[in-house]
């Protein structure tokens, strides 16, 4: 079984090693052009990640640019396979 090492997680600030199997809340954010999305900040508990949507929307709503955010539980194993995955479309990602 490998073990996915918190600072490796994209953009994630999780202090801890994490199981592949390990049930992850991030925060979605979807981008109206491109079509696209990406997780980021991943957090042990939901609570956690909705504080960090909360931080994430108010570094974004002044920019041009502003996506909708969304929480969603993600196992730590497709996290690490998403994030090889730049500009995803796929309509089988976490929502």
């Amino acid at each position: 079984m490998q073990r996915l090492q918190a600072d490796r997680i994209r953009q994630g600030e999780l202090s801890q090693l994490v199981r592949d199997s390990q049930v992850l809340y991030v925060v979605r954010r979807d981008w109206s052009h491109p079509a696209t999305h990406e997780f980021v900040l991943p957090r042990l508990t939901e609570a956690d990640a909705v504080r960090a949507a909360v931080a994430d929307f108010r570094y974004w709503r002044t920019g041009p640019m502003r996506p909708r955010l969304s929480v969603v539980r993600i196992s730590a194993n497709d996290l690490r396979i998403h994030g090889r995955r730049y500009d995803c479309m796929a309509p089988d990602c976490p929502r």
